[in-house]
C-alpha cells in the first residue's frame, strides 16, 4: 500500500510539473500580455479539466472495447458502446470549439490559432524529452 501512495505522488507531481512547464510554454510562445494571461488562464483551465475528463472516459471505454471484452460481448451492447464513444468524441470536438469561441475576445483570433499549433508541438516535444530519457537512462 505504502508503494502504491508513493507512485501516486510521485505522478502527481510529475503531473504537476508537465502542466508548470506547459503553461509557461503557452505563456511565452502566444506572448500574452498580463491582462491576457488572467483572462485567459482561467477560460484555458476549465476547458483543459473537462477535455482530461473527457479523455479519461474515452480511456476507459477502449479498454472496455479491447479485442478480448468485443468477443463477448452482445450485438447491442457492442452498438451501445460504439455509440457511447462516437458520442465523445463529438464531445471532445465540441469542447475545442468552444474553447475557441470563449478566447475570442480575450486574445486575437491569430493567438487562438497559434494556441491550437502550440499544445500540439508541446506534445511532441514532451514525447520526445520522455523518449531520450528512456533511452539514455535518465
Amino acid at each position: 500500500m505504502l508503494s502504491c501512495m508513493v507512485f501516486a505522488q510521485n505522478t502527481d507531481k510529475r503531473v504537476e510539473r508537465i502542466k508548470a512547464l506547459r503553461v509557461a510554454f503557452i505563456s511565452e510562445r502566444l506572448d500574452l500580455s498580463t491582462e491576457e494571461a488572467q483572462r485567459f488562464w482561467p477560460v484555458f483551465n476549465q476547458f483543459d479539466d473537462k477535455q482530461i475528463e473527457l479523455q479519461r472516459q474515452k480511456k476507459q471505454l477502449l479498454f472496455k472495447l479491447r479485442h478480448e471484452n468485443v468477443a463477448t460481448l452482445s450485438d447491442k451492447e457492442t452498438a451501445r458502446l460504439m455509440e457511447q464513444e462516437d458520442q465523445l468524441e463529438t464531445e471532445i470536438q465540441n469542447n475545442k470549439r468552444q474553447l475557441a469561441k470563449d478566447l475570442q475576445g480575450i486574445i486575437p483570433n491569430q493567438k487562438i490559432l497559434m494556441l491550437k499549433q502550440l499544445e500540439v508541438e508541446f506534445k511532441t516535444k514532451l514525447l520526445q524529452q520522455m523518449k531520450n530519457r528512456r533511452r539514455f537512462g535518465n
